[in-house]
């Protein structure tokens, strides 16, 4: 592998330049001409380089260009991921098979794809069944056939420790907020009514703007972190927080008719304390774990 670079999980492609060979005891043999990149979009080849040494011929080739990957960005910062690139055989396995030259096979240690870093290498065989014979007469009808496939691997860890507190920053500041409101002394017994009622009319409006910043937060994340197999750490961390604030709602709603039909200011003030402290030893710890179920997953 000479360079991996343009990695893109939102259009699950990355591009990638690297060297490939064959030694054959045969220059006919040779299977990269043929060769399928079947994970390739439009790859560019480099002219072949052919040498004969030691009785054998080997065959040099530079292959660069974009290839098509399946990304799962769930536990996004923490996901590791698997890129490969596919090289199958334009022959059936029963007649030419490929193996991997492990030995030889290594990465450019100066490669550092932006945001990741390379944390595993490895060239490995595998074949390919296809439920046709592609009208191949000397295969029965219906037959299976199968091709030999070298699989270059290549494994990606996120290299950016603070990108997990640029997204979602602004839903721990809103917790804290919405805590701090709860934990005010907005019910002495010396207030009257009125100003009872603008102190629970300004929470509500604090949680109105709050709901606000974590639905724009959540759509400018999502331009960042796209996942099509199912919602996302981030998703999970934003849809909590929206409930967290919901839930603040309906005690500064419960606690409003409490006021209006004459409840005691001082119990209503020493609930809205023993509530925002539950609520926010609740969310901590549900998204403590939240973080590490996601953590562990993608290890």
């Amino acid at each position: 592998m000479a360079d991996l670079y343009d990695l893109d999980p939102a259009k699950r492609v990355f591009s990638a330049r690297l060297y490939l060979w064959s030694v054959c005891p045969d220059p006919k043999l040779d299977p990269l001409p043929a060769a399928a990149f079947t994970n390739a979009s439009s790859p560019e080849k480099g002219d072949p380089a052919l040498t004969s040494e030691a009785g054998r011929f080997r065959d040099l080739m530079l292959l660069q260009g974009t290839f098509r990957q399946p990304w799962d960005v769930r536990a996004f910062p923490f996901d590791r991921q698997r890129i490969e690139v596919v090289v199958t055989a334009a022959v059936e396995s029963r007649q030419f098979e490929m193996l991997p030259d492990t030995a030889n096979s290594a990465y450019n240690k100066e490669i550092r794809p932006a945001g990741w870093r390379i944390t595993g290498f490895r060239v490995t065989p595998a074949q390919q069944d296809f439920p046709t014979n592609f009208g191949d007469a000397t295969l029965s009808q219906g037959a299976t056939s199968t091709y030999s496939r070298i699989r270059v691997e290549i494994d990606l860890a996120r290299d950016d420790p603070t990108v997990f507190w640029k997204l979602t920053g602004p839903l721990f500041l809103m917790v804290l907020v919405v805590t701090a409101t709860f934990m005010l002394p907005a019910h002495a017994e010396g207030l009257g009514m009125a100003e009872r009622l603008d102190s629970l009319q300004s929470r509500m409006g604090i949680l109105g703007g709050g709901l606000f910043v974590v639905m724009l937060n959540m759509q400018q994340v999502n331009t960042v972190v796209t996942s099509t197999v199912g919602l996302t750490l981030i998703d999970w961390l934003h849809l909590l927080t929206l409930a967290f604030v919901l839930l603040a709602v309906v005690a500064t709603v419960l606690s409003w008719r409490w006021t209006v039909h004459g409840g005691s200011p001082a119990q209503a003030e020493r609930w809205h304390r023993i509530v925002a402290v539950a609520g926010l030893a609740g969310y901590t710890v549900i998204t403590l774990v939240t973080v590490w179920n996601f953590a562990a997953r993608a290890g």
